[in-house]
């Protein structure tokens, strides 16, 4: 590995880390609707549980934001950071892998709230986003169905999160080994995230989405 290579890769990790760092859930929440997320269910900082404590509208808000942030962590890296044209398919598939543990990485555990943050699922999606489209809809769609089959938004985060490797292995079009092997990690470094979700379900005390009413739309 080059020392070129090397510091690319350092930067890549920092842009991917600050650009998941981004608490929107706690901006909106601050600034718009008057209302500290980390106060309400699981005081994650994600969608979930900002749909939990401010609405439906701010938790999509914030699914966006986020699935946008997971996106330019992984474009940066492969358009202008770590380009294929300059350092080779391998290179820039491995740039783009750590891209993706990095963005979920600064969303968990945000500098800008005392290293707490959401679960991943979003900036994850962004990723995917990025990587082939269809896959972020075909994440959703098993999020959302095992969701509304069983009524626990977390089980279908840690279903979704489990499938993302399998996916990108059948349907990523270069089906290369560091976006598999980047998958596997993202995949386990959520399922960490919702530990706490796994430890409710198997006691059957897991909290189902109820939808906060804020004061301000």
């Amino acid at each position: 590995m080059s020392a070129a290579y090397g510091t690319r890769l350092i930067l890549v990790a920092i842009e991917a880390f600050l650009l998941g760092s981004i608490p929107t859930s706690y901006l909106l929440g601050k600034y718009v609707y008057g209302v500290d997320p980390r106060e309400f269910g699981s005081g994650a900082t994600g969608a979930t549980n900002t749909a939990r404590a401010m609405g439906l509208t701010a938790g999509i808000v914030t699914a966006l934001v986020d699935i946008f942030k997971g996106w330019l962590a992984i474009m940066l890296a492969r358009q202008l950071i770590v380009p294929s044209e300059q350092f080779g398919l391998g290179g820039s598939q491995w740039a783009i892998g750590l891209a993706i543990i990095a963005v979920i990485a600064g969303h968990a555990f945000s500098p800008w709230l005392s290293f707490r943050g959401g679960k991943g699922v979003a900036v994850a999606g962004g990723a995917a986003l990025a990587l082939w489209p269809p896959l972020i809809f075909i994440e959703l769609a098993i999020l959302v169905g095992v969701a509304l089959i069983s009524g626990y938004v977390g089980l279908g985060s840690i279903v979704a999160a489990c499938m993302l490797p399998v996916l990108i292995a059948f349907f990523e079009p270069t089906r290369y080994l560091p976006l598999i092997v980047s998958g596997a990690v993202a995949g386990l470094f959520i399922l960490w995230l919702h530990r706490e979700n796994i430890v409710r379900l198997r006691a059957g005390n897991e909290n189902k989405l109820t939808l906060g009413k804020s004061k301000r739309l």
